[in-house]
């Protein structure tokens, strides 16, 4: 019997019911579609593939940083909008990935990403607090920041497609 990567379609009718579609037909409909779709999201997993359908997103131009010019292109970043059944996809593995990362104890303490209660200002609390205690103790303290926000203008995407 194949294995069972989504353990019931009742995983996919919570999920479903979280990514908060409240208004939209999909969680009108979620006790019809919940089994289908726990079914193919176990196929999927089961065989390492993806359906092409799932990757297909719309993509919508977005300024990026307001006063630039709206004629350049250059100023504008791409935003993928995937489907909403990729997105559910999506969300089941990772919650079931953390999940077992967080079982397992192989999340290092100081990450902040994809953990609750964990955020950017817990992380710059943790910086400001390491500081303080560092001054505090009569030691030096420096600090070096890198900023990233613009690293992904600078790759060559013709490149790398």
């Amino acid at each position: 019997m194949p294995t069972k990567y989504v353990k019931s379609s009742n995983t996919v009718l919570y999920t479903l019911k979280l990514r908060s579609w409240r208004r939209g037909s999909a969680v009108r409909s979620a006790d019809v579609l919940a089994p289908f779709l726990c079914q193919l999201f176990n196929l999927s997993l089961q065989h390492g593939c993806v359906p092409s359908s799932f990757k297909a997103s719309y993509i919508t131009p977005l300024l990026k940083k307001a006063g630039l010019d709206t004629a350049d292109v250059r100023f504008y970043r791409p935003i993928s909008n995937l489907t909403v059944i990729s997105k559910l996809l999506e969300r089941i593995v990772s919650l079931q990935l953390v999940k077992y990362l967080k079982d397992k104890g192989l999340f290092p303490d100081l990450q902040s990403a994809h953990r609750a209660m964990h955020s950017k200002e817990t992380s710059v609390l943790k910086v400001f607090s390491d500081i303080l205690l560092a001054l505090d103790s009569g030691n030096l303290a420096m600090l070096t920041m890198l900023d990233l926000s613009a690293a992904c203008d600078s790759v060559d995407h013709d490149t790398l497609l």
